[in-house]
């Protein structure tokens, strides 16, 4: 199931994109469905590449920060106005948000772990019966 998902995802991204400046709902959903994916990577990467961090923060917070920088390079340079630059940065944001709540919580295996203050351990808890 992952895996088709991976794979769907790959082919919706694969499409020819024509860049142009407006603020459209296309453009919009552009900058959402791009939230949603890489957030979903870098969710999914951060599980393999650090999982003693929070994956779902750094999925969300990496690619927003990268967007958001984008979007002030934009501003800067003059290609697009500030409120323009504003609604690309948030509906991506809101896209990033989904991308990695919903990785983190559907697509991932639950992690257990110490909790530094506690000792106690939290996670998924399996048991059986024999």
């Amino acid at each position: 199931m992952k895996a088709c998902l991976v794979v769907c995802g790959l082919l919706l991204c694969s499409t020819p994109a024509f860049a142009n400046g407006n603020s459209s709902l296309n453009s919009e959903l552009g900058h959402f469905a791009g939230g949603v994916f890489t957030s979903s990577a870098v969710t999914a990467l951060s599980n393999y590449i650090a999982p003693e961090q929070n994956r779902a923060w750094n999925g969300f917070w990496v690619p927003t920060a990268v967007s958001s920088l984008e979007e002030l390079r934009e501003f800067a340079v003059g290609d697009n106005t500030a409120g323009e630059a504003l609604l690309d940065a948030s509906c991506f944001a809101v896209g990033a948000f989904i991308g990695s709540y919903s990785t983190n919580h559907f697509l991932l295996t639950p992690t257990v772990g110490k909790d530094g203050e506690t000792g106690r351990y939290f996670g998924l808890n399996l048991a059986f019966r024999f």
